[in-house]
């Protein structure tokens, strides 16, 4: 859950439960909050993300799976966004999910829209 570094993540993964991610590395801790909105294993996902770069305001994280084969297609949208917020965040996602990627060994694409 970071794009670079390492992550601290608290999840009450559950309607309602509350959502504690801190980034870190190169001597910074980043930490964005969200309440998760939608829980429907497996397959959806949403949640809302706070952080200094939502200007502390709520945006909201969908993340979609839905089987491709043998392989599982992730799709993620992050909505409500400040439009000075939303390259980075973009990118951010982006190397998230590359990251994940790598470490499951998949050879697929996954979709970062913001």
């Amino acid at each position: 859950m970071s794009p670079t570094g390492w992550a601290d993540v608290e999840a009450d993964v559950r309607v309602g439960g509350r959502l504690r991610v801190v980034m870190r590395g190169d001597g910074i801790a980043l930490e964005h909050t969200g309440t998760y909105l939608v829980v429907e294993p497996p397959y959806r996902l949403v949640f809302t993300w706070i952080s200094v770069y939502t200007g502390g305001a709520p945006s909201t994280v969908t993340v979609l799976l839905s089987p491709r084969g043998s392989d599982t297609h992730l799709t993620l949208s992050h909505r409500d966004l400040p439009r000075d917020a939303a390259m980075s965040h973009r990118d951010g996602w982006g190397a998230i999910l590359g990251r994940l990627e790598s470490g499951l060994g998949g050879r697929g694409q996954d979709d970062a829209q913001t």
